[in-house]
C-alpha cells in the first residue's frame, strides 16, 4: 500500500524544491559572473537577474571611487542623465546585509536614492572592502522584499564581488594599454617627424613640416611659429591666422617680449592667468608651446582652436613641447649651416671627416676558422651615422656590434665617433654584455641632448661554447637564418641609446651550427625606397639571404647590397647603408 504524504509533509517538500531552484540559480548566475571579464556585462547581470525575478521597476549600481565617492556605472528604469552621476558617501555603515534605504541614516546620498525610488540598498564587499553598492526599486506588484529576497541580494552581491574585481583589474589593464599604445603611437610619431626635421637644412621647410605636423596631429587649422631673432622674438610663419587686425596682435611688442620669457606651454583662454593673454583676447588662439633648446626659448608656436572644440590636454601640451624642442633643435642646426658656413668648405671639411670616420671603422673583418664575417657601410653623405665594429676579446672570444644614429650628416657623424670610443673603451673590461650596454646608453646620454639618440645591436661569439650572446637597443632585429632556410631574430635587449640613464637590459643567446648565417642591418637597407616610394622591407631583405644561403658570407652580402641598389635605381641615396654577416661552417 503507497502512503501519501500529508500537506505539511508537501510544503516542506515544496519548500525544499524552492530552495535547491534558488541555490542551482545561483550557481548557475556564478559561473556566468565569473566567466566574463567585461565589467559592463557584470553589473548589467547582477542588476537585471533580481529585478526580473522579483519584478522590480528601477535599479542601479554605483562602484567605489577615491575619497568616498560612488559613481554610477549601470541603472535601469532611472533617467540616463545619471550615468556617471557622482555621490559621495561618507557615513555609509559597514555591513554586508541589504538595508531598506528609509532605515539608513539621514544624508544628502540617503535623500538621492529615496527621489530616485530606491528602496533596498546592497554593499558588495571584497576582502572587506566595499567595491560598490547595487539600489533596487519597489516591486511592480508592490509591498515590501521578503526576508527570502534580501538573503538572495544578499548572496547574489556576494557572489558578484569577486567577478566584479576581476573585471576592475582587466579594466584597468585595459585602461592602461590603451594609454600604452598612446604613448607608444606618440613615440613613433615624434620618430618620425624627427627624421624628417634631420633630412633638411633649410628653416623654412622645417618650419612648414612642424606647422603641418601640429595642425595634424592636434587638429587645428592656425598655426604661427615665432623665432628668435638678435635676442627678440619675431613672426617666423603664419598659417591661418587672416582675419584683419591679427597680424597687428600677432606682432603685438608685450606679446613677443612675454615670448621670450616662456618656459612652459600656457593654455590662452578665459580665466588664464598669463598677463600677456590680453593680447590675444581677439585672437582664436588656445595654446602657446615654447620652443627651447639647451635651457633656452628660441621660438614658440601658437595653435587655434581645435576643429572638435575640445581643450588641449597636459599629455598633448607634453607632446608639443617635445615636438617643437625637436623642430627647435633642427632649425638650429639649419640655421648654424646657413650662417656659419660657407658651401666649399663645409665640403673640405666633411671631406677630412669622412676619412677620419673611414678609420673609426674595421679596415678588415677579422679572419676566424669555421666562420666568415663580412661587412659594408656605405654612407649617404659625405659622413653618416652608421656604425659597425669587430673586436677580437681573446683567441676564442670576438664582440660584434652595428648602430644608427638618429640624424644624418655631420651631427650623427659626431655622435657614432662617441659611440665608437664608448664601445672600444667598454667592451674588453670584463664586464657583462648587458652592463656594457647600460653604460654605453649612460655615456651616451650624459653627453646629448634627450633629441639624440642610436639603436644598436651588440653580441659576442663564443667559439668554444658556439653560442652567440646579443643584447638589441632598439636595433632592426638581426635575422639568424639556418640551413633550411628557416630564421629567428634577435630582439631581446631594451630601450635605444640614449633616450633615458640607467636602463635596465637583457640579453639572449643563440647557439650556433654549420649552415647558420647571422644578417645584421640599419635601416637605410629596409627603409630604401623605389620610384613609387615603396620601401625595401625585410620581406625582400629575406627572399636576398635565402636565395644566396649557400654561398659564402661576402656573396650573401653583395647581392643583398646590389639588390638595394638595384631597387632604388635612379634615386639618391637618402640613408646610410651598413650590413654586417656572419656564416658559420
Amino acid at each position: 500500500m503507497t502512503v501519501k504524504p500529508n500537506s505539511t509533509e508537501k510544503g516542506k517538500y515544496t519548500s525544499l524544491d524552492e530552495k535547491l531552484y534558488e541555490l542551482q540559480a545561483l550557481f548557475d548566475l556564478s559561473k556566468a559572473l565569473n566567466s566574463s571579464l567585461n565589467l559592463r556585462t557584470i553589473l548589467d547581470t547582477i542588476l537585471l537577474t533580481p529585478m526580473g525575478k522579483m519584478l522590480i521597476g528601477k535599479g542601479l549600481v554605483l562602484l567605489a571611487k577615491k575619497d568616498k565617492k560612488f559613481v554610477i556605472e549601470t541603472l535601469k528604469g532611472l533617467p540616463k542623465s545619471l550615468l556617471n552621476f557622482a555621490i559621495q558617501v561618507d557615513d555609509y555603515p559597514h555591513a554586508s546585509d541589504p538595508t531598506y534605504v528609509r532605515d539608513l541614516p539621514p544624508s544628502p546620498w540617503q535623500a538621492f536614492l529615496q527621489k530616485n525610488g530606491i528602496e533596498v540598498v546592497v554593499p558588495i564587499l571584497h576582502d572587506e572592502k566595499t567595491l560598490g553598492l547595487a539600489g533596487y526599486g519597489k516591486k511592480i506588484l508592490g509591498g515590501d522584499f521578503e526576508d527570502s529576497d534580501l538573503e538572495y541580494l544578499h548572496s547574489l552581491s556576494n557572489i558578484a564581488a569577486t567577478a566584479i574585481q576581476n573585471g576592475l583589474i582587466v579594466q584597468e589593464l585595459q585602461d592602461v594599454n590603451r594609454e600604452l599604445d598612446k604613448r607608444v603611437q606618440e613615440l613613433n610619431t615624434l620618430f618620425e617627424i624627427g627624421n624628417e626635421l634631420n633630412s633638411t637644412l633649410d628653416v623654412k621647410k622645417v618650419q612648414n613640416l612642424l606647422a603641418y605636423s601640429v595642425m595634424g596631429e592636434m587638429m587645428v587649422n592656425r598655426c604661427a611659429i615665432y623665432l628668435a631673432e638678435k635676442e627678440k622674438m619675431a613672426l617666423s610663419l603664419n598659417k591661418g591666422f587672416q582675419e584683419a587686425g591679427d597680424m597687428e596682435r600677432l606682432t603685438d611688442e608685450s606679446l613677443l617680449q612675454a615670448l621670450c620669457d616662456l618656459t612652459r606651454p600656457v593654455l590662452v583662454g578665459e580665466g588664464s592667468s598669463e598677463p600677456f593673454c590680453g593680447s590675444l583676447a581677439h585672437l582664436p588662439i588656445r595654446a602657446i608651446v615654447p620652443m627651447r633648446i639647451q635651457n633656452q626659448t628660441k621660438g614658440a608656436i601658437a595653435l587655434g582652436e581645435k576643429i572638435t572644440k575640445g581643450d588641449f590636454t597636459k599629455e598633448e601640451l607634453e607632446f608639443l613641447s617635445t615636438l617643437a624642442s625637436m623642430s627647435m633643435t633642427s632649425i638650429e642646426n639649419a640655421r648654424l649651416f646657413e650662417e656659419t658656413l660657407e658651401k666649399q668648405r663645409l665640403e673640405e671639411e666633411l671631406l677630412i671627416a669622412r676619412e677620419i670616420q673611414k678609420q673609426l671603422l674595421p679596415k678588415s673583418c677579422p679572419q676566424i676558422e669555421n666562420f666568415e664575417v663580412a661587412a659594408v657601410n656605405i654612407s649617404s653623405r659625405e659622413v653618416g651615422g652608421d656604425y659597425f665594429d669587430c673586436v677580437e676579446l681573446s683567441k676564442n672570444r670576438y664582440a660584434f656590434c652595428i648602430g644608427d644614429v638618429s640624424g644624418k650628416g655631420a651631427p650623427a657623424a659626431l655622435l657614432m665617433a662617441n659611440l665608437q670610443a664608448s664601445f672600444h673603451a667598454l667592451v674588453d673590461t670584463g664586464l657583462s654584455i648587458e652592463e656594457v650596454t647600460a653604460r654605453i646608453n649612460n655615456l651616451i646620454h650624459r653627453n646629448t641632448g634627450f633629441d639624440k639618440f642610436i639603436t644598436f645591436f651588440f653580441g659576442i661569439l663564443d667559439l668554444a661554447e658556439k653560442s652567440f650572446v646579443s643584447v638589441n637597443a632598439g636595433h632592426n632585429p638581426p635575422y639568424l637564418f639556418h640551413a633550411d632556410g628557416t630564421f629567428q631574430t634577435l630582439q631581446e635587449g631594451g630601450l635605444i641609446l640614449g633616450m633615458m640613464p640607467n636602463v635596465s637590459y637583457v640579453s639572449e643567446s643563440v647557439t650556433l651550427v654549420p649552415g647558420d648565417c647571422l644578417v645584421m642591418f640599419t635601416d637605410g637597407v629596409s627603409e630604401a625606397m623605389n620610384a613609387e616610394e615603396e620601401e625595401f622591407e625585410e620581406k625582400r631583405i629575406e627572399a636576398c639571404v635565402r636565395a644566396t644561403l649557400e654561398r659564402s658570407a661576402e656573396e650573401i652580402l653583395n647581392h643583398l647590397i646590389e639588390s638595394v641598389k638595384a631597387f632604388s635605381a635612379g634615386l639618391p641615396q637618402m640613408d646610410d647603408i651598413t650590413s654586417l654577416i656572419i656564416k658559420v661552417y
